[in-house]
């Protein structure tokens, strides 16, 4: 859903699992950062980060097929205009490289583990 002044808040539904990685990179970049981070911010950064990344498409199946994505814990992230282009441009990434658009729970989490497991987070 876009709002006003381009922002888009978007829900997700996620499972337990989809949740801890979630959690567990916010974590990760609290302790890196010396700050306390929101969901938000560590996925803006995620998509930041994931800017010079190869995505394949054996890579974003593989995680699709095994995590478990889609669960009953509700999740809303607000993407605001000075990061929209860089979720956008991921999502597009995952949707060419994998033939099909690919769900905002989908995009989350892979672009969050994806940059966690290069170690850029």
């Amino acid at each position: 859903m876009l709002v006003a002044g381009g922002t888009r808040n978007i829900r997700i539904t996620v499972s337990q699992e989809c949740f801890a990685l979630l959690a567990d990179a916010m974590c990760e970049f609290s302790k890196s950062t010396g700050r306390f981070q929101s969901l938000r911010s560590t996925v803006q950064h995620a998509c930041a980060r994931a800017k010079g990344l190869e995505i394949a498409r054996e890579e974003v199946e593989k995680f699709i097929s095994g995590l478990p994505l889609e669960g009953s814990i509700s999740i809303w992230l607000e993407v605001k205009p000075d990061w929209i282009e860089d979720y956008d441009a991921v999502r597009h990434r995952i949707a060419e490289t994998c033939g099909r658009v690919m769900h905002d729970r989908v995009v989350i989490a892979f672009v969050v583990w994806l940059v966690r497991t290069n170690k850029l987070l």
